[in-house]
């Protein structure tokens, strides 16, 4: 599976990277241009969407240039001296490109945000949805696995109720089903009974 995943939306772009107990994000947007990484261990269940502007700066520079695409257009037809039909279809067809233009230009996007230590949002659109969806779940399997791995293993040196709590912990939320949890409980009994020291 990809543990990878790239977003570029006009002039935006974002890269998240699923490493062994971290994630590494990369943000290169409108609000944002950072680079950190955020422990798997402090990323929570939580989401939700939000809708997002568009860069004022962005809009202002293609409105100067669709303003000064106009003046060029208005120069020429002085210039050259077009007919009154030729004059109205290079109006028309510019016209028209200009209000596709501010059209999208103008339109907002979502941007889906997990809850984490850090900032953790995904630039969220029709075109990339089912992809970014599929990322997140990756990312709270690779968590799952994180938290067994971590966890879920009898340690000698920690002391019987912390490894008790952290199994109770395990299972309540799910990273481990009942069979499992009952099993490690019987073999982390077994092992103190057979250790009393411990």
């Amino acid at each position: 599976m990809e543990n990878k995943l790239e977003i570029k939306y006009r002039n935006q772009r974002q890269t998240f990277e699923i490493l062994d107990n971290e994630i590494n994000v990369d943000l290169n947007t409108s609000k944002h241009k950072l680079k950190y990484n955020i422990p798997l261990e402090d990323i929570k269940n939580t989401q939700f969407i939000s809708k997002s502007k568009q860069d004022g700066f962005a809009l202002v520079t293609y409105l100067s240039i669709l303003l000064n695409l106009i003046f060029v257009i208005y120069i020429t037809s002085e210039s050259v001296k077009f007919t009154k039909n030729s004059l109205l279809s290079i109006f028309f067809s510019s016209s028209f490109a200009i209000v596709l233009v501010l059209r999208t230009l103008f339109e907002d996007f979502n941007e889906k945000h997990i809850d984490s230590s850090k900032l953790f949002y995904f630039i969220y659109t029709k075109k990339n949805a089912p992809e970014v969806d599929k990322f997140i779940e990756l990312v709270y399997k690779k968590q799952v696995e994180f938290f067994r791995k971590k966890y879920f293993l009898i340690d000698p040196v920690l002391p019987y109720t912390i490894q008790y709590e952290r199994y109770i912990w395990l299972y309540s939320n799910k990273y481990i089903n009942e069979n499992e949890y009952e099993v490690i409980k019987e073999d982390l009994d077994k092992y103190f009974n057979f250790n009393p020291i411990i």
